[in-house]
């Protein structure tokens, strides 16, 4: 799944800059068509992307990775209380994920929330320190 979203950035990241690109040898008229047609297309990749991680969602519904993956492309969408809502989920099914700790902190600061913010960056500090602290005790 990690491999399928960094494909679908990396294809969209491509496809805007190739939509950029072409802008610069097109005349205005055809400048705004070209932008207009990659956001649409974008828009659709996020629409596609969220839809197959509520499907995946829908088959294993205790996987705080996928709830974790869905935020992110939600936030990215500009989405933050749904991104949040996702995170929140992923973190009752994962308390230990210092991932959606830490993407909840940005979620939160992107909303204004500063004290839910620090709060969530140092759970995510902790577990990252006590995590390492317990691979070390087990060496």
């Amino acid at each position: 799944m990690k491999k399928a979203v960094r494909i679908l950035s990396f294809s969209f990241i491509g496809l805007m800059g190739m939509t950029v690109s072409a802008c610069d040898n097109a005349s205005d008229e055809s400048k705004y068509s070209l932008l207009s047609t990659g956001a649409k297309i974008g828009s659709g990749a996020v629409e596609g992307s969220i839809a197959e991680f509520s499907k995946a969602i829908k088959l294993d519904s205790t996987s705080a990775k996928v709830y974790v993956g869905r935020a992110a492309v939600k936030y990215s969408a500009g989405d933050n209380k749904g991104a949040m809502t996702d995170l929140t989920k992923a973190i009752e099914l994962n308390p230990k994920s210092a991932t959606a700790y830490s993407a909840r902190a940005t979620a939160k600061f992107s909303e204004g929330d500063i004290p839910g913010a620090v709060a969530d960056v140092i759970s995510a500090g902790k577990l990252v320190v006590f995590s390492s602290f317990s691979k070390e005790s087990g060496n």
